[in-house]
């Protein structure tokens, strides 16, 4: 019997295709674990990112209009209060420019905010202005730049920041009083020497506030006059400094009609406000005006021994005690070893004068003798030494005032 032939499906299973094995390729390690490496990167420089993010980057230019030399800032304080500015207020003002450099415009206000009370002048007040502006204050950055036009009528870079802001409120005051202003918030500002018209209502309650600042050194005396045009006011008047204190008490006229004035003798380049009313309810139309009188002689500023005005043997000078804490220092060099005669003889009969001398170490040395009452003289004499510098000084008794002559021969 012939032999039989698989086939499939016939007596055993057909045999199954043969299945093709892929081999998988690796991939190389950089790849497989190359984003390790970016991660590790980010991990290492997060601190630093962190500290750029929120720190700001001092590369931005300065504020157009803002002064940031510290060298200005100590001129405008020598000229507006005859004094050296310590180092502790111009690290502060360096302080408020590098965070206005950074970008930090609120802090950099505030540090000047607090600058500006122990730097009261231009430069100041006009980088509060242009920092308020920028931070979209427009209320402070008028108040900022009026105070350093109160300093500084003309004071060139406000006005070129006022020109370039366009800056539509007026901040030179007017001739006549701008309402509402029942408030010192509200105060009008008036300039030294410009009289202002102004009207107490007849409405209960009406009260004119206005400020003003004091001239630069030397100090003087400062006259508020308030001219009655009507006959039915009596005005009555306050004045309070810079932190609210009521300097001169209730200055009130004493009938209708009657004119009002208060004299006295402020620190240079102060801070002050005053208040306007009609006394008992009257009302009525008044002028206010603000004076220096001038009423210091050629030879001030010169109320300390360290700022003692510089004279000659032989000269006779003209001066005067201005008011009850005016006080003149003079200093003279002595060429040689000599006896000197100082005459201080009082210019008028209210004046009662008094002398002291003192060596080149600002040691009190002896006092003259007494002038015998008001309208007096004082003779003394010194004993000098050779090349030496000596200084006198000479004051009133008594809250006395009045003009003097002082000889040395």
């Amino acid at each position: 019997m012939p032999g039989t032939q698989d086939t499939p499906g016939f007596g055993q299973p057909a045999a199954e295709p043969r299945r093709r094995v892929r081999r998988r390729r690796r991939r190389p390690l950089i790849l497989r674990y190359g984003w390790v490496l970016p991660l590790v990167i980010l991990a290492a420089a997060a601190p630093r990112i962190w500290n750029w993010m929120m720190t700001p980057h001092s590369h931005r230019e300065p504020l157009a209009g803002y002064i940031t030399e510290s060298a200005r800032l100590e001129e405008e304080y020598r000229l507006f209060t005859g004094k050296l500015l310590d180092t502790a207020a111009i690290q502060q003002f360096d302080q408020a420019t590098r965070l206005m450099l950074e970008g930090n415009y609120g802090d950099a206000a505030i540090v000047l905010e607090a600058t500006a009370k122990q730097v009261p002048v231009p430069a100041v007040f006009n980088d509060l202005g242009v920092l308020y502006r920028k931070l979209k204050d427009g209320p402070h950055s008028v108040r900022a730049f009026r105070d350093a036009l109160a300093r500084d009528h003309e004071y060139p870079p406000v006005r070129a920041n006022l020109k370039s802001m366009n800056m539509a409120e007026s901040l030179d005051p007017g001739a006549t009083e701008l309402e509402p202003n029942d408030t010192i918030a509200q105060a009008n500002a008036i300039w030294l020497d410009r009289p202002v018209d102004a009207a107490i209502s007849p409405s209960i309650g009406d009260v004119d506030c206005y400020w003003f600042t004091t001239p630069r050194p030397p100090r003087d005396r400062i006259s508020i006059v308030i001219v009655n045009r009507s006959g039915t006011l009596i005005p009555r008047m306050r004045v309070y400094d810079g932190d609210g204190k009521l300097v001169t008490g209730l200055n009130e006229a004493n009938r209708p009609g009657e004119s009002l004035r208060f004299d006295f003798s402020p620190p240079p380049n102060t801070f002050y406000s005053l208040q306007v009313a009609g006394a008992s309810g009257t009302s009525g139309a008044y002028t206010l005006t603000v004076s220096p009188l001038r009423a210091y002689d050629v030879y001030e500023p010169n109320d300390t021994i360290l700022s003692a005005t510089r004279i000659s043997l032989g000269q006779t000078i003209e001066a005067n005690i201005m008011d009850a804490d005016d006080t003149d220092f003079f200093s003279f060099l002595s060429p040689v070893a000599a006896s000197l005669s100082v005459d201080l003889v009082s210019r008028n009969d209210t004046l009662a004068l008094g002398l002291s001398a003192y060596a080149s170490d600002r040691r009190n040395i002896g006092f003259g003798p007494d002038a015998k009452g008001p309208g007096g003289s004082i003779h003394y004499v010194m004993r000098l030494e050779a090349n030496q510098l000596y200084y006198l000084q000479v004051f009133a008794k008594n809250d006395t005032t009045g003009p003097y002559s002082l000889t040395l021969k």
